[in-house]
């Protein structure tokens, strides 16, 4: 549940960009999550426990259970619900967030929907139909993804609330500029990537041989595969505060309040007019950024045509959090 969670939860961000304020963000939250998923799990209990007297045994699949149904509407409303239930989830959790992953890898050349294609595309060619036919495909499947997600979401724990000290300057986040204070070493933060494969190798291990010494009859300590994420996400945190101690990367702005978001509802020392963001600098006018060749705003605004450009657009209003959603 974790790991299946653990996706949606790091790219968050690809969804709180759009909210209107950070109420809004806070509304979704509180219908969507707790609100929703407690609807959802009392409609769940009461149709599984109706099952009994009507059909005279337990059903816990909703299939099987719609299948029992000798109504063609009611067996119609079903399968398009199922139908409707399937595009949402996949939607949210497997399409709108790789979009924006792949887009981001090459933005001059990958637009929004482009990333989206790969993201469809390439999932049909994985067909996970089968890997879910297995319960060892998922064993594996599920615990690798939360054995690697599980050091990203400690990394940007450690990152933003200790490394940075909430203090972002957001403009500069979102620029091609090699002399910006986010360019690191060729655009990579290398304290985080050294904190990704320190902290990734043995929870991965973690999430993999237990189970296989297992099923090989050696000894069972398979239960521990289930708290990859937790050991991933405690590495990577750890990991990450080491080698930034040793070699601080990340700038805190100390001292300066123009254009930083400090962590508060209301950006501390924000000046009245939006400051320029300097990919939008790097063009001489609005005409010429058009035509000229290798500028950071073609760079960085690969698709105009493109439905969500790759590039985050400038936050509207006042928040610190809004500004990093």
């Amino acid at each position: 549940m974790v790991s299946y969670f653990s996706g949606p939860m790091l790219n968050f961000g690809d969804f709180a960009r759009y909210g209107k304020s950070f109420t809004a963000v806070k509304k979704g939250n509180f219908w969507g999550l707790p609100i929703n998923f407690l609807f959802f799990s009392l409609l769940t209990v009461i149709t599984a426990s109706a099952t009994v007297p009507v059909f005279g045994s337990l059903i816990t699949d909703p299939i099987a259970t719609v299948e029992r149904i000798d109504t063609p509407f009611a067996i119609l409303l079903g399968g398009l619900t199922f139908v409707t239930a399937t595009v949402g989830i996949n939607i949210v959790a497997n399409f709108i967030s790789p979009a924006f992953d792949f887009s981001n890898v090459a933005p001059k050349k990958i637009s929004w929907r482009a990333g989206g294609m790969i993201a469809a595309v390439g999932s049909t060619f994985l067909m996970p139909w089968n890997w879910y036919s297995n319960a060892d495909a998922i064993h594996y499947s599920l615990g690798v993804l939360g054995a690697l997600i599980g050091p990203l979401f400690g990394i940007l724990i450690a990152g933003y609330y200790i490394a940075a000290r909430q203090r972002v300057k957001v403009d500069a986040m979102f620029t091609m500029d090699a002399e910006g204070p986010y360019w690191y070493r060729n655009g990579f933060n290398p304290n985080a990537v050294k904190a990704v494969i320190a902290a990734g190798v043995p929870t991965v291990a973690i999430a993999i041989f237990p189970k296989l010494f297992a099923d090989l009859g050696l000894f069972d300590v398979a239960a521990i595969s289930d708290y990859s994420w937790f050991i991933g996400c405690g590495l990577g945190y750890v990991l990450f505060l080491l080698f930034e101690r040793l070699d601080p990367r990340i700038p805190t702005f100390e001292g300066e309040t123009e254009g930083i978001s400090d962590g508060t509802v209301e950006t501390v020392g924000a000046p009245e007019e939006r400051v320029v963001p300097v990919l939008a600098q790097s063009a001489p006018d609005a005409t010429d950024a058009a035509h000229v060749s290798g500028s950071v705003l073609a760079q960085t605004t690969p698709d105009a045509t493109s439905s969500a450009p790759s590039a985050r657009p400038a936050p509207s209003t006042g928040t610190a959090r809004e500004a990093l959603a």
